[in-house]
């Protein structure tokens, strides 16, 4: 199952969210920055390992052409937890951007294939880099807002380029994430869209995600994470059935 976080207009977090779900998902779990505008997750919450491997890396084997599969397996990061969870770093660097922009098609189709379910985090879309053949190809879209006046009205144009990118497949649902002054029904009806679900504000989390700052013996029982594990559940069930 490909399942694709992205957001509509401003930053409220996607990479905490894959972050987030990646780290209680139910069952055998990639994460992979694919953000054209560059990963974050080496210089974050995995602060400390090199920029040896990663989508940069990938491509460039893919380039030569190189058996995909077996070469994402060479570049992924497998994180210290008893479940098979792995990383998939981004771009080191923007300009890396044009030199895989003509393999999404392939990405997408690798990560359809592969056994095991995959998140990947596409970042912001609407720009002539969004990778479109994920956001085609997923059995699911997440697109993550923060229930605000300002991040809702970013959001509506996109969500429309955003379904019609979408085709036949499901229509994008919307994940809600941290503080603001609208509830699930206010946001789906402005949207006309389904909200699956609210990670909530949780600072102390969020700061080991994106940061790399504080314990690990935290994350555990955070809110973000307990909601984010109910959330997992909840997506892989209605996938299965």
């Amino acid at each position: 199952m490909l399942t694709v976080l992205c957001s509509g207009g401003h930053s409220p977090g996607v990479t905490t969210a894959g972050l987030a779900l990646t780290l209680t998902w139910p069952r055998e779990i990639l994460f992979a920055e694919c953000d054209p505008a560059g990963g974050s997750v080496l210089s974050g919450y995995l602060v400390g390992h090199r920029q040896e491997r990663g989508l940069g890396e990938w491509a460039v084997q893919l380039r030569r052409g190189a058996d995909a599969t077996a070469t994402l397996t060479e570049q992924v990061l497998r994180l210290n937890d008893p479940e098979n969870r792995r990383v998939l770093p981004g771009l080191a660097s923007p300009s890396q951007v044009a030199s895989v922009q003509p393999l999404w098609q392939d990405i997408a189709g690798t990560f359809t294939r592969m056994a095991g379910d995959v998140i990947a985090d596409i970042g912001r879309t609407g720009g002539p880099e969004t990778p479109l053949p994920l956001l085609a190809g997923a059995d699911q879209v997440f697109v993550i807002v923060q229930p605000t006046l300002r991040d809702l009205s970013a959001l509506a144009p996109r969500l429309t380029e955003i379904t019609s990118a979408r085709g036949l497949r499901p229509a994008p649902r919307v994940l809600l994430t941290g503080n603001g002054p609208y509830g699930r029904r206010e946001v789906a009806r402005s949207l006309g869209a389904e909200v699956t679900g609210h990670l909530p504000h949780d600072p102390k989390a969020a700061a080991i995600l994106t940061h790399g700052l504080g314990s690990e013996r935290h994350l555990s029982r955070s809110l973000l994470l307990r909601a984010a594990r109910s959330l997992g559940a909840k997506l892989c069930e209605q996938v299965t059935v």
